[in-house]
């Protein structure tokens, strides 16, 4: 069978990327006999290049980065391939999919928090096209409960099939201990710290954990706070905030780093940080806890489903609150120790070998015109 993977949309290794990565790797581990016809632009990270010999990369002449020349090619070119490669499916692992196609779709839409700007532009508008186009297509995966509710109601009457198919632990590269030093020196680290990595945007609470830290550091001055991602300019200003409450140099913005560097930066943090107000899954938790690292999140969205019981909640529009749960997993020695063992419990529900068979069940039923959930 000719399956298609449209990954034009892909550009950067945020979480998503790592979803893609994590999932192309396991598919193409447990499928040897489908042919995957893999569409990606001149962009695409090379994370999610994999030599499998059922594997063919179609690179179209587009950087994804240029939004309106990858419509196009999203939108118009892309159909045509799928008649061309003869494709019985197609699965884009995000909302950016044809809206017409003369072959099956598949997408996963891992949440719909975009729906929550309502300001008029020709994205916000493009991405509700696309949502609504979505209820037409064969199955939707989604990646969590919380998700497959958020998107059942928002179509209403007209619901499409839904399926909830969770990610797994990402695959984190094995690095030496004796690097670690050296990495915090480069990176102008300082323990005891805070760490936290995600795009650096409004939705993540990014404001909210600096006025926390505010408040926290004022008390324990030892303590930093490590940022890591790309800051979303256009939306934030996160210098101008540290600035604004005199933070200094407690505040590390270090950009985005490679898998090393993060794998460093969170097995020294005291604890990771992610008091997030919006979430379909949440990755960073689960990467936290697979390296024994306390975790410190929102009680809203998906987040307490995927971290169970090795997680401390915090609602992440309280101030207070929040600081009260950073002295809680500082200085509390069995919370840490609890929530330490509870992660590493947590973290066996999740396999990203169970989300490609999962994933790939669905597509195959989809192509045969199939109850996928039968």
């Amino acid at each position: 069978m000719n399956i298609g993977i449209n990954l034009l949309f892909l550009y950067e290794m945020t979480g998503i990327g790592v979803y893609v990565k994590n999932l192309l790797e396991n598919l193409g581990q447990i499928d040897k006999e489908d042919n995957f016809f893999i569409f990606v632009s001149r962009t695409t990270p090379k994370e999610v290049f994999f030599n499998y010999k059922n594997f063919k990369y179609i690179t179209l002449p587009v950087n994804a980065k240029k939004k309106l020349l990858r419509v196009v090619f999203e939108q118009i070119i892309l159909p045509f391939l799928t008649l061309k490669y003869k494709l019985r499916v197609l699965f884009t692992p995000s909302i950016f999919h044809p809206i017409f196609s003369f072959c099956s779709q598949v997408l996963t839409l891992h949440d719909i928090s975009f729906i929550l700007n309502r300001e008029f532009s020709l994205k916000n508008f493009y991405f509700r096209l696309l949502l609504k186009s979505a209820s037409r297509v064969k199955a939707i995966i989604t990646v969590s409960r919380f998700s497959q509710k958020e998107i059942l109601d928002f179509y209403k009457n007209k619901k499409p099939s839904v399926f909830v198919v969770y990610e797994g632990v990402p695959q984190l590269p094995l690095v030496k201990t004796n690097y670690d030093n050296k990495i915090l020196e480069k990176l102008g680290v300082r323990k005891p710290y805070f760490f936290y990595i995600g795009l650096i945007t409004p939705y993540k609470n990014i404001d909210g954990l600096l006025e926390t830290f505010g408040k926290f550091s004022k008390e324990h001055q030892e303590y930093n706070l490590i940022l890591s991602g790309r800051i979303v300019r256009e939306l934030i200003d996160p210098e101008g905030l540290i600035k604004k409450l005199n933070l200094g140099e407690r505040v590390i913005l270090t950009g985005i780093i490679s898998d090393e560097e993060k794998v460093i930066l969170m097995r020294n943090a005291s604890a990771f940080v992610f008091i997030s107000t919006y979430e379909g899954f949440g990755l960073p938790i689960l990467e936290a806890q697979s390296l024994g690292v306390p975790v410190l999140t929102s009680n809203l969205s998906a987040l307490p489903e995927i971290g169970g019981e090795g997680a401390l909640y915090v609602n992440p529009f309280d101030i207070e609150e929040i600081v009260r749960g950073m002295k809680k997993i500082s200085f509390d020695r069995m919370v840490r120790k609890t929530l330490i063992e509870k992660g590493y419990d947590n973290i066996k529900r999740f396999s990203f070998t169970k989300t490609a068979d999962e994933t790939l069940k669905i597509i195959k039923m989809t192509a045969k015109n199939e109850n996928p959930s039968s």
